[in-house]
């Protein structure tokens, strides 16, 4: 489980756990060969596409401690970035284990790549980074769901998907 101090405006310093999902995003668009272009109705979609980096998981049950805020993160497995991925809503259910989640945007962040000619020394681009922040409140179970996008190298949108999970906070 990855935890960070975060001191990043406009949120005060604060302890988080970092928890980045990866989505297989060709086996998603081969399996759901016809996913919903709709934002409000997103195709659902099962386990074993989605996996998990920085927090203990299950399937589809996520584990994360009291004592960090979750920063939830997407990103896309792909040889030559064809697709990417946007988490644009998080819902949490009623259970009083985590606060509402909040969309957190950091535009222009610097952006380290090769450098072809001189590879010791990295070029710098510039790019936004997303995350979605949500507050644990006490130990417990709470279901959530994640509505996604995966989009292509023109960013052109080509499904979007949502995905079911529980988040257990162990106190």
């Amino acid at each position: 489980m990855s935890t960070d101090t975060c001191a990043t405006s406009p949120l005060p310093l604060e302890q988080a756990t970092n928890l980045l999902l990866i989505i297989d995003a060709e086996t998603l668009l081969t399996h759901y060969s016809q996913p919903s272009l709709d934002p409000q109705r997103p195709t659902m979609i099962e386990d074993g596409f989605i996996f998990s980096v920085g927090a203990s998981s299950s399937g589809h049950e996520l584990i994360i401690p009291l004592s960090g805020t979750l920063h939830l993160r997407g990103r896309t497995v792909g040889l030559h970035a064809e697709h990417s991925v946007v988490l644009y809503n998080l819902t949490v259910g009623n259970a009083g284990v985590l606060e509402p989640p909040q969309l957190v945007v950091h535009s222009q962040l610097p952006l380290p790549a090769p450098n072809p000619e001189i590879p010791t020394e990295p070029l710098t681009g510039k790019a936004n980074d997303h995350y979605w922040r949500c507050p644990p409140l006490s130990p417990g179970v709470e279901r959530c769901e994640l509505s996604f996008m995966l989009v292509d190298s023109n960013c052109e949108v080509l499904g979007h998907f949502g995905w079911e999970v529980e988040v257990t906070v162990s106190g």
